[in-house]
């Protein structure tokens, strides 16, 4: 009977759904092998975008820890009387943290030179404007 090339000994699919199965196959039809192939690359596809998510997880969660470590580590304070300011203190641009009273430049005597970098700001906001002295020019 192998003159056919068919098995003596006919092995059905190891999935049940009344075919034939071959070894060659792991002993699958040829439709639950090519449903059982379909498996496997979803399989593949969805580890390595596990993989991937997983791997982005792990640097966020790290970065997340070392900020929220950062701030919980920091006690807000008036730089000038050093009272806590908590959530109601005020930072000015010279880079401190001022409480109510001390919050205006002139009472911590601020460095920062809000004059010039107001300058700046309106040069660059509004560009000087001049029209051509000859209109019509050949």
């Amino acid at each position: 009977m192998t003159s056919c090339g068919k098995a003596e000994n006919p092995i059905l699919c190891a999935r049940g759904c009344g075919f034939f199965g071959t070894p060659s196959n792991h002993n699958l039809c040829s439709r639950c092998y090519k449903a059982f192939l379909k498996e496997e690359e979803e399989e593949a596809k969805y580890t390595t975008i596990l993989s991937e998510k997983v791997s982005s997880f792990t640097i966020d969660d790290s970065v997340t820890t070392e900020k929220v470590g950062s701030t919980m580590k920091i006690k807000q304070r008036c730089t000038i009387c050093k009272t806590k300011v908590g959530l109601t203190g005020f930072s000015c641009k010279c880079g401190g943290m001022f409480c109510r009273v001390h919050r205006y430049p002139e009472e911590h005597a601020c460095t920062f030179d809000f004059k010039s970098t107001g300058r700046v700001t309106l040069a660059k906001e509004n560009p000087l404007c001049k029209a051509d002295k000859l209109a019509f020019r050949i």
